[in-house]
C-alpha cells in the first residue's frame, strides 16, 4: 500500500466527516460496524467510552434514546447525549454513570491510550482500557446487550478476546474500512450479553 494512497484515504474520511458534520473521521468506523453487525438499537441506551470529541456519540445518538458519553477530555454538547467527565479505569466513574442510568443496551469504546511510541507499552495500555470497558459493560448491559471496543493487536489480545467470548454469544474481530491501513487497531464486536445473576 503506497503512502500516497493511505494519505489520500485518510483525507477522504477526513473530508467526508467535514461534509457530514461529524466531529471525527472515526464516526465512519462506527457507521461501518453498524452497517455490518447492527449493534445499535432504535430507542436504546448507549454508553460511549472514550467519547471525546464526540464522533461515535453523534452516530449512537441517531439510534439511541440517550447516550452517556464518558471521557477525561471535555466534549461539546450534543442532542440526547449526557457527558460524564471521568476516567474509565476508575470505580468513581462507574458511580457517575449510575447517577444517570441503571442499565444499557450497548456499550461502545473507541478509547485509545496516549501513544508513547513504544508499541509493547501502548498495546498493554490499550488492553487495560479494554478490560475496563468490559468491566463497565458487565456492570450495565442488559441480557442480550452488545459491546464494541477498539484494541491494539499484540501479545495480550488473544487472551482478552477469549475473556469477551465468555460473556457474549457472538464475538467477531473486525477492521472497518475507515481504519488506516498501517494501523494495528482492531475492533472487537460482541453481541448477546450473557448476564450472570
Amino acid at each position: 500500500m503506497t503512502r500516497w494512497y493511505s494519505e489520500k484515504k485518510k483525507d477522504y474520511y477526513y473530508k467526508e466527516a467535514k461534509k457530514h458534520g461529524y466531529r471525527a473521521r472515526s464516526a465512519f468506523k462506527l457507521l461501518q460496524i453498524q452497517q455490518r453487525y447492527r449493534v445499535l438499537r432504535r430507542g436504546g441506551v448507549v454508553i460511549d467510552l472514550g467519547a471525546s470529541p464526540g464522533g461515535w456519540s453523534q452516530i449512537a445518538a441517531k439510534y439511541a434514546s440517550i447516550v452517556i458519553a464518558v471521557d477525561l477530555q471535555p466534549m461539546q454538547p450534543l442532542d440526547r447525549v449526557i457527558f460524564v467527565k471521568g476516567d474509565i479505569t476508575k470505580d468513581e466513574t462507574i458511580e457517575k454513570i449510575r447517577q444517570h442510568i441503571s442499565e444499557a443496551d450497548v456499550v461502545i469504546s473507541d478509547a485509545s491510550p496516549n501513544i508513547s511510541g513504544k508499541y509493547t507499552m501502548d498495546q498493554a495500555r490499550s488492553v487495560w482500557l479494554c478490560q475496563n470497558a468490559l468491566k463497565i459493560a458487565k456492570e450495565f448491559l442488559k441480557e442480550g446487550g452488545n459491546f464494541v471496543c477498539k484494541i491494539f493487536e499484540g501479545e495480550d489480545y488473544p487472551q482478552f478476546l477469549q475473556e469477551v467470548k465468555k460473556h457474549f454469544r457472538m464475538v467477531k474481530a473486525h477492521a472497518p474500512k475507515a481504519s488506516r491501513k498501517q494501523s494495528s487497531e482492531i475492533y472487537i464486536v460482541a453481541k448477546g450479553f450473557k448476564k450472570t445473576w
